[in-house]
């Protein structure tokens, strides 16, 4: 198989494959429809487990589909204004004060240490190889 320069295609690796591994995860459709989101939406594991996840002792103050909802509706909301298939975006996050700050998380306010200013990145791009039907990648910056 040759891709349209005609390179020789050694592997590929598809977006069905990376959810079946666990490297993305597909948001329910009824979330991101509640959020204004047509197309479906991956993220990242890495960016679903920090910014998604509810951390361990703030089950009591916070929950999944919450902080989901933060990640979508504040995409949702900066793609309004946007018209490349490319988007940063910033949104906050409540996160336990430990030593584990990013380069894309910044103090959001020096009175509060819980909630960090994050920036994710999201690309609207064919779903998959057999699939050029468009949706959303959202991932950290210094994710590909």
């Amino acid at each position: 198989m040759k891709d349209s320069n005609g390179w020789e295609i050694i592997s590929t690796y598809s977006t069905r494959q990376a959810v079946e591994d666990g490297f993305l995860v597909k948001v329910d459709s009824k979330a991101s429809e509640e959020a204004g989101i047509k197309y479906p939406v991956y993220l990242t594991r890495a960016a679903w487990d920090k910014y998604v996840e509810v951390p361990k002792g703030m089950e009591q103050l916070q929950n999944l589909s919450g902080r989901l909802w933060d990640v979508l509706f504040m995409f949702a909301f900066h793609a309004r204004n946007v018209s490349s298939n490319f988007l940063q975006y910033d949104f906050i996050s409540y996160l336990p004060d430990e030593c584990n700050w990013e380069p894309n998380e910044k103090l959001e306010s020096p009175e509060n240490r819980f909630n960090r200013l994050v920036t994710l990145k999201a690309v609207i791009q064919a779903q998959d190889f057999d699939d050029p039907s468009p949706a959303i990648f959202i991932m950290k910056p210094n994710e590909d």
